[in-house]
């Protein structure tokens, strides 16, 4: 079955906030097989000229194929273009978050659940999993 999956490189989002791009920056990829046999995969070419990458969150994608899944991530986020950045090496999926928007989409579903919606301190798989929101058309914002 394939997944949609997220992951990090440490390095990258050093490079993201040094180059002030924004330090979330995330690859988000589309695999018939294991997501972390993919993000292995990832490090072990070196993808965007980085080797560090982890498997942050994935979920199964019944019936979305990676144009629809792109499609869907382009009209909400936006990608890093790899021509302007040549560190990236060609990669075209990473993707730059915003962070007040993820702070307002948990706001927002806390809200609606009726808990405290208080502004939470986030984490990458906070980051991850609204991305995969937002993917697989769960998101709020």
């Amino acid at each position: 079955m394939p997944s949609v999956y997220i992951a990090m490189s440490q390095a990258m989002q050093e490079w993201g906030n040094d180059a002030g791009i924004s330090k979330h920056l995330y690859r988000i990829g589309f695999t018939d097989g294991a997501p972390a046999d993919a993000v292995k995969e990832l490090s072990d070419l070196g993808y965007g000229g980085q080797n560090d990458w982890v498997l942050l969150d994935a979920r199964e994608a019944d019936s979305l194929d990676q144009d629809a899944l792109m499609a869907r991530i382009t009209n909400r986020m936006k990608l890093i273009d790899p021509l302007y950045y040549p560190k990236l090496k060609g990669a075209k999926d990473i993707v730059r978050l915003d962070q007040r928007k993820v702070e307002a989409s948990i706001v927002i579903k806390l809200t609606m659940e009726g808990r405290a919606s208080k502004v939470p301190k986030l984490k990458p798989k906070d980051m991850a999993g609204f991305i995969l929101d937002v993917a697989l058309g769960d998101s709020s914002i």
